[in-house]
């Protein structure tokens, strides 16, 4: 005989009491608050199951400099028009996500906030192109309908593929089963695919900044559970080393031949092993999470937007085109990098020099100086001590310098520098330190 209305409430509750109290009303296992792991940033030099910690080689966290300045060297971002071409005029600079449930969820709260950020570049326009249910699997196929997807997200938001120029990256595998290292090398091929798709579709992104999964240790299905989203960060980590160490299938650098990739980062890490403080205090809680306990809550995803909206004003390689370093000045919004492309030509009128416009760079109020000086006294001198100011203030290239040219045998030199209200350029390569250029970029000589 079925009990009336009012009974069946004590015995819902008995029951879920005689589950030993593991599992909430909503069906997460509250009771895995850590999964005893180590997170990849703390465990350094450590090792997990024979291989390294750390987020980068040698057990470090800290991008190599030499990363950061190839970055800077052959994928400078800047303002394109639809076609692709810089405009600093009327150009924008396209940040967007791809990936599954979680970083859909994730990333859509940090476009909200980002987008309200008076400090971010008003010129980037973040577009949301994750998809749930979109496992790595599925998108490591050129021809997915995901893709189409993507194309679909960028053109709401008013962009084109051509202007895509950063992107975040999170996938994990569906259900996966294999043990550890395994596990983790097949996630690392399939996101191979992935971000050398991302080339051949969006050709002019320049940095795809990747993440791994947050905590799964509350999951009650198989979809992505522990350890598995915990092995997962060493898909990135060994991902990106492969870059590192001159993988042609993952080359960003026309210099050393086909360009198969974008350059390749961590974005912020975010596994950290349940309630246990990760060094920098990151926890995750039950209510972090909802009720599959594998995908994020609202709070889940307040913790990961705001660990993304850091990250990226923050970042070395991201500052210079996400964060708008003056505001009120529409004419800038970016500190001017060095110059490149720099190139001399001869003709009837003198020496013609040009380059590269940082104004898709940092905007259109930078203006440049030009510093000079005899071949020989560089030599005798080792250093640009005799250097004069030829040139201050020049709106953009060319220029062309009137002075006779050298006596025979003898030659002279140029260098070029970007500045504006948000800082002044450089006339070094970054490639050296301390660099011969270090006391021209300390006012010796002033220009102006």
């Amino acid at each position: 005989m079925p009990l009336p209305p009012r009974s069946r409430a004590p015995i819902l509750a008995a029951l879920l009491f005689a589950f030993g109290g593991a599992l909430d009303a909503t069906g997460k296992d509250c009771s895995v608050t850590s999964v005893g792991k180590t997170p990849l940033d703390d465990l350094g030099p450590g090792l997990y199951q024979g291989f390294e910690g750390g987020l980068y080689p040698g057990g470090v966290n800290t991008r190599p400099a030499k990363h950061d300045a190839d970055l800077d060297r052959v994928g400078r971002t800047m303002l394109l028009d639809p076609a692709g071409k810089p405009d600093a005029q009327n150009g924008r600079i396209v940040l967007m996500s791809v990936g599954m449930s979680n970083a859909t969820m994730e990333f859509s709260v940090f476009k909200q906030k980002a987008d309200a950020d008076p400090r971010k570049n008003d010129r980037v326009v973040i577009v949301d192109a994750a998809e749930g249910g979109q496992a790595s699997g599925d998108i490591a196929d050129p021809n997915a309908q995901y893709w189409q997807h993507v194309d679909d997200k960028l053109a709401a938001a008013g962009v084109t593929p051509l202007q895509v120029q950063a992107v975040w990256l999170k996938e994990a595998r569906r259900k996966p089963i294999e043990p550890f290292p395994e596990d983790a090398r097949i996630l690392r091929d399939q996101l191979r695919v992935i971000v050398r798709i991302i080339k051949s579709r969006y050709p002019n992104t320049r940095a795809v900044y990747l993440d791994s999964r947050i905590y799964a240790g509350y999951a009650t299905t198989q979809l992505n559970p522990e350890p598995y989203a915990y092995q997962s960060g060493f898909s990135v980590k060994w991902l990106i080393e492969e870059q590192l160490s001159g993988s042609p299938a993952l080359n960003f650098d026309p210099a050393r031949g086909p360009v198969r990739a974008p350059w390749l980062s961590w974005g912020p890490y975010l596994w950290a092993d349940g309630l246990v403080p990760r060094s920098d205090g990151l926890t995750w809680r039950c209510v972090d999470f909802n009720d599959d306990g594998t995908h994020p809550s609202p709070l889940g995803r307040d913790k990961v937007s705001d660990m993304l909206l850091a990250f990226f004003e923050s970042d070395p390689t991201t500052v210079p085109w996400f964060v708008d370093c003056d505001v009120a000045d529409p004419g800038v919004f970016g500190a001017p990098p060095e110059v490149h492309g720099l190139l001399v030509e001869r003709d009837l009128s003198g020496t013609r020099l040009s380059w590269e416009s940082l104004d898709p760079v940092s905007g259109l109020s930078t203006v440049y100086d030009v510093i000079g000086g005899d071949l020989g006294e560089l030599r005798a001198d080792r250093g640009f001590g005799r250097a004069a100011c030829l040139a201050t203030g020049l709106p953009d290239s060319p220029w062309t310098d009137g002075q006779p040219d050298p006596l025979a045998g003898g030659g002279l030199y140029w260098l070029v520098r970007g500045r504006n209200g948000c800082g002044i350029g450089s006339y070094g390569d970054g490639t050296a330190t301390p660099d011969p250029r270090d006391d021209l970029d300390g006012g010796t000589p002033a220009c102006p």
